[in-house]
């Protein structure tokens, strides 16, 4: 019997810069370094982001998943650290924005030093121009 606590995932989540519609990011998975699924949508739904598995449209149009869990306990699981790589994701995103905000923010604030003691004088730092 397999057991599901030693099912290994590997996942990557790839966030939309500008989601258009309710994908917000798309999402790789490899399942016991044996088996990829590429194309996993990350939903923002009506009850919150989930995982949607690639999906083809069949000849009645309707849309039908490629591949997908079998059991309920591996669906779990699998939404999960796809949901858990996507906000890990944009935290590492927002940290870097931050930091690039505070490097320009560092730039472009005025800095204020005292000049012998009795008048501020304020100074603007400025950065060699980008080539």
């Amino acid at each position: 019997m397999f057991d599901i606590s030693e099912t290994k995932l590997d996942v990557r989540a790839y966030p939309i810069k500008e989601p258009k519609g309710k994908t917000v990011a798309f999402a790789s998975v490899t399942i016991n370094d044996m088996i990829g699924i590429n194309g996993i949508q990350i939903v923002d739904g009506k009850n919150g982001l989930f995982a949607q598995m690639p999906q083809t449209k069949d000849t009645n149009g309707s849309y039908r998943d490629i591949a997908f869990p079998v059991t309920r306990e591996l669906r779990l699981q699998l939404n999960s650290a796809v949901i858990d790589a996507y906000h890990a994701e944009i935290d590492k995103q927002s940290v870097k924005e931050q930091l690039k905000d505070g490097q320009k923010a560092d730039k472009a604030t005025p800095s204020t030093t005292k000049d012998k003691g009795t008048k501020a004088k304020t100074t603007k730092k400025t950065s060699e121009p980008e080539h």
